[in-house]
């Protein structure tokens, strides 16, 4: 990358910092997450009186003896992968434990209800010394293994439990996008504020090509969407909600910071002020949300068809699931991909034309 890119990367980043309005953004989107959040506790503390809390039977495992799982299956106990053997947090209100298969003979198993040991415990060693012994149950096990609660004092709040399944299926997805809808704020005051302020064109006239100009707006608000995001999930995290496959979650956001700026970039070029491109940016992040966040019903199976490639469900998937389907993940990934460079093409063909650039 050259320097004059970052150079100017460089420039509109302290540009950013110095204007307080973005600062007062950034406490905003501070406030609705907490208020997200408190939304999210209250709704759930109502489901507590109006859901049926009945257990799904169905288990977070991760095992060091392969086949374990299947043998779980077996046994009537269903499994979903947990690939990292460190699991902090609440349940989701679907799973009724973590059960850790491990290779010396020993299983540990974490329960919301520890009085249903006594009816998994048998089958839970069944499913184990199949799988050590590759399907085989002999009459005499001459090494025992060891099967414990852990931990003894696991307890666990039914409000929480419906406040983890709300926030993973609909406010999570919000609480991520929302550093992205602001910052395409800045990006577009940064570019219509050069063309009132007649330097823009003096931009165009520098060596530097439009598609650096280009990367030299977008990185300063790429690099604080980016933190941004990561304190949100800190934030989560803190309050129980564990937050999945975070280096692809980030990947898979990027691309979507990659449309959404490239987007901003087009309203800028067709808007003679800032209150011009405002009022498209707002126009256009109401449609998006309202397609995004609002159950839509709809007899059309096409339009039922392009509403299931909404970027909502890849990223419920991937924040919400410890196990995910890369080939699937990837599908969504290649066309948000395809979008985002369609929609740089057309920023950059807009910039390159003088009429854009009102005198």
């Amino acid at each position: 990358m050259r320097k004059e890119v970052i150079y100017l990367a460089g420039k509109e980043f302290k540009d950013i910092l110095r204007e307080k309005v973005y600062i007062l953004a950034f406490l905003l989107q501070l406030f609705i997450v907490i208020g997200i959040v408190l939304i999210g506790t209250s709704y759930a503390y109502i489901q507590t009186y109006v859901d049926d809390p009945n257990s799904q039977g169905t288990f977070f495992v991760y095992s060091e003896v392969e086949g374990f799982p299947n043998y779980l299956n077996d046994e009537s106990i269903k499994s979903v992968a947990l690939e990292n053997p460190e699991f902090s947090g609440a349940l989701p209100r679907n799973i009724d434990g973590v059960i850790w298969a491990q290779g010396d003979n020993s299983v540990r198993v974490l329960l919301k209800n520890p009085l249903n040991f006594e009816n998994l415990s048998e089958p839970i060693k069944r499913a184990y010394l199949k799988a050590k012994l590759k399907g085989e149950l002999p009459d005499e096990v001459l090494n025992p293994m060891i099967i414990d609660i852990y931990p003894k004092n696991y307890t666990y709040n039914l409000a929480d439990l419906f406040f983890v399944e709300i926030m993973q299926t609909l406010l999570i997805p919000l609480i991520l996008l929302l550093p992205i809808f602001l910052s395409m704020n800045i990006l577009s005051d940064s570019i219509v504020g050069e063309k009132e302020r007649k330097t823009f064109e003096i931009l165009l006239a520098s060596p530097l090509k439009r598609i650096e100009i280009i990367l030299g707006k977008i990185l300063p608000t790429f690099a604080i969407s980016i933190v941004q995001i990561v304190i949100w999930v800190l934030v989560l995290s803190a309050r129980g909600i564990s937050i999945f496959n975070i280096p692809l979650l980030l990947v898979f956001l990027s691309i979507i910071m990659l449309l959404l700026f490239s987007i901003s970039i087009v309203f800028s070029n067709i808007s003679s002020n800032i209150t011009e491109s405002n009022l498209f940016l707002t126009l256009f992040m109401m449609v998006v949300t309202l397609v995004m966040f609002v159950p839509i019903p709809l007899e059309n199976p096409i339009l039922k068809e392009i509403l299931s490639y909404s970027p909502i469900i890849p990223l419920i998937k991937i924040a919400s699931n410890p196990s995910i389907d890369l080939l699937e993940i990837g599908k969504y990934m290649a066309i948000y991909s395809g979008f985002a460079l369609l929609s740089l093409f057309i920023a950059l063909k807009g910039i390159a034309k003088d009429e854009n650039i009102r005198l």
